[in-house]
């Protein structure tokens, strides 16, 4: 890369210099340094596609998903089945049955997957980051990337309007992660930066507008980029290596925050001590989210506050309704020392609506499930 930004070292050879930016110019950023020229662009045409069903259920009850009834089918992009969603956040689930067949570029949205099994590598412009069960991996809007799994992929997404980011709770003055934080500097995975690819031929790459995609034709692959940096970037982020936090008394949803935007927080419950009060009730208390709608995706372990939960379900807790653990969950907890749970939470401030998709694998039962 040139010594200085926005200057050249070989009038012979001058990089192109691309500003990756979220928020105009004033938001996080990188500079990244192309072979060729990133507007080269051959043809772009639209593409439909399959319209989120939005009005299907207009009622507001706590409801219980089992997205493991769902078929595999699709990549990365064509396998997501969106379950809910409001103007800022859509959460979907895939179990895809086939490796990315193009490249991709969220325009409208950052992307949270929580990776629920299997293995792959997201290729980007950025450069090769492996993902497993169990990691995290964000991706800021605007990536070109795609997801290489060829034995298939299960997660958990949300995309989300505002930039989704480490909480500024764990951040100090000077961006960097503060001691007592679940995670730190050093779990966090970054690209590898590959050699600039200067194949020329057909690179199709699919642009998410939202409710329909543009296909742009590329004759040079858009992996060109010979060296970059700055603060946007993919990164993964495994939930093996995080520290819950734990407490003398039962502690609440927010300690186990992973992620934030303006508008709703993305928690992660994980293996961890129980607490040690001689008497601790070490079960969630019963609770009104008065202000959000709280959606869990459960990954595995013994999820010992529901009955007929399993890997893969998805449950909607919503504002205006009490709940909490179910009948005889609370007596069976007391005593245990630790849980070995796995799961994913999202909290979102502004009402969710769900979708067809949703309620074609929902537990019909499952409001009735406080009353047994």
């Amino acid at each position: 890369m040139p010594e200085s930004r926005h200057t050249y070292d070989d009038r012979k050879n001058i990089l192109r210099e691309e500003l990756f930016g979220e928020e105009s110019f004033d938001g996080p950023y990188s500079l990244l340094y192309h072979m060729g020229e990133p507007t080269r662009v051959k043809a772009v045409k639209k593409v439909p596609r399959n319209p989120v069903d939005r009005d299907h259920a207009d009622v507001m009850l706590h409801r219980h998903f089992q997205t493991g009834l769902m078929e595999k089918k699709g990549d990365f992009v064509s396998g997501r089945r969106c379950l809910m969603f409001n103007s800022t956040v859509r959460l979907s689930v895939a179990r895809t049955s086939e490796k990315g067949r193009s490249l991709y570029r969220n325009a409208l949205n950052d992307e949270v997957y929580f990776i629920h099994s299997g293995r792959g590598t997201m290729k980007s412009v950025l450069g090769d980051l492996d993902i497993s069960e169990g990691d995290y991996l964000y991706v800021p809007k605007g990536t070109t990337y795609t997801l290489d799994a060829p034995s298939g992929l299960e997660f958990f997404l949300v995309e989300s309007r505002e930039r989704a980011s480490i909480p500024p709770r764990y951040l100090n003055v000077y961006g960097q992660i503060k001691e007592g934080s679940p995670y730190y500097t050093r779990d966090i995975r970054v690209p590898r930066l590959n050699a600039p690819s200067t194949d020329r031929g057909s690179f199709p790459v699919l642009v998410d507008f939202g409710d329909y995609f543009l296909l742009e034709e590329r004759d040079m692959n858009p992996f060109d980029v010979a060296g970059w940096d700055g603060y946007l970037y993919p990164f993964a982020i495994s939930t093996s290596s995080m520290a819950p936090i734990v407490g003398k008394l039962h502690q609440p949803p927010p300690v186990h925050e992973t992620f934030s935007g303006k508008s709703f927080m993305i928690g992660t419950f994980l293996p961890r001590k129980f607490d040690f009060h001689p008497r601790s009730i070490p079960i969630s208390y019963y609770h009104s989210n008065i202000d959000t709608d709280e959606v869990l995706f459960y990954s595995s372990g013994n999820f010992m506050s529901r009955k007929g939960i399993s890997p893969g379900s998805v449950t909607l807790h919503v504002r205006g309704l009490i709940h909490g653990p179910q009948p005889g969950a609370l007596e069976a907890a007391i005593g245990k020392a630790d849980t070995d749970e796995v799961a994913v939470m999202v909290e979102a401030y502004e009402p969710l609506k769900v979708t067809g998709d949703a309620m074609s694998v929902e537990d019909k039962s499952y409001m009735e499930s406080w009353y047994r």
